[in-house]
């Protein structure tokens, strides 16, 4: 069960408000040395309770006397960074509470055009509505106007890159590949691809004769009978073997 957020203002019964700052300032303490001994900082504790002979000190009142004096010796500006009495807290909090409260308003707002864009657009009438409010309603439907122009040209982008063909699509012709800086062929894929390619054609063809092209149209002579010895196979042949 959550508890009961406390409210910030003088306890008017003495004898509740003596019995809670005894118990406050032993939940003080205790925190306080749970801070110190979890990271490591030097601090220091005196509170001075109403109706008690001696203040409350923690942790002792040399180390408390000895921190002090640190805490002093520290230049002026370095003493009052981060200091904060009731007021200021206060005064810290409404700030806090004021900026909330102005973004709840703004956006209040923004939610009561967007319901008047909406009945405009179901044939309501903008006779009411004041010069500032027209003026807010005219911007927002030109934001409105530019989000869906964005969303059009991110569609038409996403389209378009769809229909082009990528890279590995593209036809290479066999036999002419084109080397040029860097060891990348001139198609613009690494040599390696282009010759992958090539073998895939060359496999291909080979299983369909039908995809070969013949070198020459010249048809070719009959081939002579084999008769054993083997000189017409040299025939022509001129040189030393």
């Amino acid at each position: 069960m959550a508890r009961k957020r406390v409210k910030l203002a003088l306890i008017l019964n003495e004898s509740t408000r003596s019995t809670c700052c005894r118990k406050r300032t032993k939940g003080l303490l205790k925190k306080v040395e749970e801070l110190s001994t979890l990271c490591g900082l030097e601090m220091a504790v005196v509170a001075n309770i109403p109706n008690h002979p001696h203040p409350d000190v923690w942790p002792s009142v040399p180390d408390a006397i000895r921190t002090v004096e640190k805490f002093k010796a520290l230049p002026e500006i370095d003493q009052s960074r981060k200091k904060m009495n009731q007021e200021g807290f206060f005064r810290q909090r409404i700030e806090k509470l004021t900026e909330e409260a102005n973004k709840l308003a703004k956006r209040n707002k923004e939610m009561y055009m967007e319901t008047v864009l909406y009945q405009c657009l179901n044939g309501g009438s903008i006779d009411g509505l004041s010069g500032q409010e027209l003026d807010h309603l005219s911007r927002m439907i030109d934001a409105r106007v530019k989000q869906v122009e964005e969303a059009i040209l991110v569609a038409c982008d996403l389209k378009n890159k769809e229909k082009q063909p990528s890279v590995l699509e593209e036809e290479i012709i066999p036999g002419n590949i084109n080397i040029v800086d860097g060891g990348v062929p001139a198609g613009g894929l690494p040599l390696e691809l282009q010759i992958l390619k090539e073998q895939t054609w060359f496999m291909e063809a080979m299983n369909d004769p039908d995809q070969l092209v013949p070198l020459s149209t010249t048809a070719m002579p009959p081939l002579k009978p084999f008769d054993g010895d083997g000189d017409d196979l040299i025939d022509g042949f001129t040189g030393d073997i």
